[in-house]
């Protein structure tokens, strides 16, 4: 039978279709929500409740004729009882029935809140752990399969299997959805042609937070891999036992074939199911790893470019350093004379628009002023100077540091972050520190990056070693 068949109502998608389908969206969406709160949804808390919302809409009414007219000249309550009744004519809202207060129900009907549903969970961005919880939905259906007397056990194949199959299937879907997510992250950082544009793009933008709330969630979190490990350990037990057989039962008489036929394709399932958790998973995990690390060096470089006027500086430093290799001593030293003497100190700023904008200026009261200059000695002035400049110490400055990296156990004079323990955020900026001071006069260590990172309790850090340099020991 056709799945419109069930419906009986051809005006069902028809809400879909027209001018204002974002507003009659949202009205169904109050109107579950709603009824989530209370036994019985009522005709007149319905109504009370969609003029709440079209009093305070976001979308303005375009004039529309859904059996009879709305517009925005219509008032929230006259608006709400017509979008009610068109809800009923669709097919959405039960038929008027009477109910023990004397006023209509108006329940939702279970095909439109179904669909609703989907459609929220479909293209919803809000939805967080999507990834995570069907991780623990499969691994919650198998551990709960395999318990004493489990009430799955009696229907296997639709009790167990179905839902497996159904989890996996969502859980690709998302990984697809966070590939393609990296993917428009870093179309979006190709297109930006200004410093503003990147710190808007990292300060607002709800795709890129999203995305790494979800990924680095299942990177950080150690339990995941453990539960990806039992649910691979639970899968093959399954099969080891007669539930197994039962499920192949239970699928021959759904679909009526034989034995052979219904093993053949339960098997196949199965191995899909070990092949996604086995091989598949760690293979899409990767290339989002890949591509992370592809997209942070995309920003790094297109954010290079953008503050060098469009010039790839590093491409043109790494011929002169390599130029300068093959010169001879004199000359060599010449040529870095003559870079020196062309050498300036710029510094350049970037504005918005909203920097033009002239304002009014405030009028402020002068009457009540806290403390007037003229209270202040010059001795108080110089005190208070002093302290703020003088008293307070930098704890990032370049003694500081190196004072911090001295009581460090150096082996063979090197250390990497790996081998001591980062528990602070004073000790995180300590590493950070050291990385601006590596090379400059007075601070006795190097920094050299080694691949991957290093995850500590405060952050994750690049892996990094300090190395002391010689003659400063």
């Amino acid at each position: 039978m056709s799945i419109f068949e069930n419906i009986n109502n051809n005006k069902f998608f028809n809400p879909f279709c027209c001018r204002n389908k974002e507003i009659y969206f949202e009205c169904i969406n109050q109107l579950i929500e709603k009824s989530k709160e209370i036994p019985i949804l009522y005709e007149i808390d319905a109504r009370n409740c969609l003029t709440i919302y079209l009093q305070n809409c976001l979308y303005s009414i375009e004039t529309e004729d859904i059996g009879e007219e709305i517009n925005s000249t219509k008032t929230a309550s006259e608006n709400a009882s017509a979008i009610l009744r068109y809800f009923r004519e669709c097919g959405w809202i039960t038929q008027k029935e009477i109910g023990r207060n004397g006023d209509n129900i108006a329940s939702i009907v279970p095909y439109c809140r179904k669909v609703i549903e989907a459609l929220r969970r479909i293209f919803d961005n809000d939805i967080n752990g999507s990834i995570t919880n069907h991780i623990f939905s499969i691994y919650e259906i198998l551990k709960s399969s395999l318990e004493e007397d489990n009430a799955r056990a009696i229907r296997p194949y639709s009790n167990i299997l179905v839902p497996l199959i159904e989890n996996e299937c969502d859980l690709k879907n998302e990984l697809l959805i966070l590939k393609d997510s990296i993917r428009e992250i870093m179309q979006a950082v190709i297109k930006m042609m200004d410093a503003n544009s990147f710190g808007q793009f990292l300060i607002k933008d709800e795709m890129l937070k999203k995305f790494f709330n979800d990924y680095f969630f299942i990177k950080r979190s150690g339990l995941i891999p453990g539960y990806i490990s039992r649910i691979d350990t639970m899968l093959s037990k399954i099969r080891r036992t007669e539930m197994y057989d039962r499920m192949v039962e239970e699928y021959k008489e759904i679909k009526n074939i034989s034995y052979f036929v219904s093993k053949d394709i339960v098997d196949r399932q199965f191995s899909e199911l070990d092949y996604f958790i086995n091989i598949e998973y760690d293979k899409e995990m990767n290339y989002i790893d890949k591509k992370i690390n592809t997209y942070y060096n995309l920003y790094s470089t297109r954010m290079l470019m953008i503050l060098s006027n469009n010039t790839n500086l590093q491409h043109y430093l790494n011929n002169m350093l390599m130029q300068m290799k093959e010169m001879p001593a004199g000359e060599r030293e010449s040529f870095l004379q003559k870079i020196s003497d062309n050498f300036q100190v710029q510094s350049i700023g970037y504005i918005g628009k909203k920097s033009f904008e002239r304002r009014r200026k405030m009028k402020t009261d002068t009457s009540s002023i806290g403390i007037e200059d003229s209270e202040l000695s010059d001795q108080e002035k110089e005190r208070m100077t002093n302290e703020v400049l003088k008293e307070i110490p930098d704890r990032f400055n370049l003694e500081s540091v190196k004072k911090y990296f001295d009581n460090l156990n150096f082996t063979n004079g090197t250390l990497s972050v790996g081998e001591y323990s980062i528990d602070t955020k004073d000790d995180a900026m300590m590493v950070a520190a050291s990385i601006i001071y590596s090379g400059t006069a007075g601070f006795p260590y190097e920094v050299e990056f080694m691949e991957g990172f290093v995850e500590t309790e405060v952050a994750t850090i690049s892996n990094i070693r300090m190395r002391r340099r010689m003659g400063d020991e």
